[in-house]
């Protein structure tokens, strides 16, 4: 057999081979947002000055799952504002670009934290209960590209198949995660070359204030590696300070009223309601632009309507 045509051949396979995961990493997409698509109607039929006036009902025109309320955001825009809609009271204040960026979700209760953990030399500390970057004296986490730890006396346990928006009480379970060793959040895909969130769920003991914490992604929305994000929400009584920060929340402009029995869930077959609250966001016919976002992806739907 002629070496040459098999040095080709063996050449072939290796390009052949490179070329497959090129395209493996190029077309990989994390399992995040949801293949649900919203509809929009407008619920009023004669616009006033009035500042709590309903707005937009919102339901599926298509969904296959219902959407946990802690992984979903909602706005909408006027023309001349973008509002944060929430279930609760607040919605978030923009901070500008900090290491540790909180959001808060449309159940007016659970953040959505960004953290910048890119340096190869210093680790970016997090204060848990107000949400900020801290010292590395008075911090509860420590983040590092993927590795993260807990501060000394803040100790931690780990929840699984339940989703996020359902647990809602301290698990009566050992608190065995500690500053010994980095969390064990992730696992490699060395196929697709790519960090995937672990499906669990974080409990953190800090001095008796209990959270709950899910990692969502190592990615922003660049696709740019050791920006590590996640859920955080309070657990039995309690109290976030971050909720009451006016630098990072203040009163939402728009409200979001449910339609089904059901809390936890948008559920597949709910519709929802878009209220002002004490905020003129229309008072003669206008365009409303809105936004839907499911674990940080735009859902597909009525990107924007007329309200009369």
């Amino acid at each position: 057999m002629n070496t040459k045509n098999i040095g080709f051949g063996i050449a072939g396979v290796l390009l052949a081979v490179v070329a497959i995961w090129v395209l493996v990493i190029s077309s990989y997409e994390e399992d995040l947002g949801t293949e649900n698509v919203f509809i929009a109607y407008d619920l009023n039929n004669n616009l006033t000055n009035d500042r709590d006036e309903p707005l937009i009902e919102l339901s599926f025109s298509d969904a296959k799952e219902n959407l946990e309320w802690s992984k979903i955001s909602i706005s909408i825009d006027n023309g001349t504002e973008k509002m944060d809609c929430s279930k609760g009271e607040y919605t978030t204040n923009n901070i500008g670009e900090r290491k540790v960026v909180p959001k808060l979700k449309s159940d007016g209760v659970t953040f959505n934290v960004v953290v910048d953990a890119t340096s190869e030399e210093e680790f970016t500390y997090v204060d848990l209960d107000n949400l900020a970057e801290t010292d590395n004296v008075s911090f509860d986490m420590r983040f590092s590209k993927t590795d993260i730890y807990l501060s000394e006396n803040i100790t931690g346990t780990i929840v699984e198949d339940m989703e996020f928006e359902e647990l809602s009480e301290v698990p009566e379970q050992n608190f065995t995660e500690n500053s010994d060793e980095k969390l064990d959040w992730y696992d490699y895909n060395f196929v697709a070359h790519r960090v995937e969130v672990e499906d669990k769920i974080y409990v953190i003991n800090v001095e008796e204030r209990f959270y709950k914490i899910k990692f969502i992604s190592y990615y922003n929305e660049d696709d740019e590696e050791r920006y590590v994000s996640f859920l955080i929400g309070a657990l039995n009584d309690t109290a976030f300070p971050a909720l009451s920060n006016s630098e990072l929340v203040s009163p939402a402009k728009c409200i979001i009223a449910e339609g089904g029995s059901d809390g936890i869930f948008w559920e597949i077959d709910e519709a929802i309601m878009i209220y002002e609250n004490d905020f003129d966001i229309c008072s003669a016919p206008c365009t409303i632009k809105i936004t839907v976002t499911y674990e940080g992806v735009s859902v597909k739907g009525t990107q924007e309507i007329e309200i009369e």
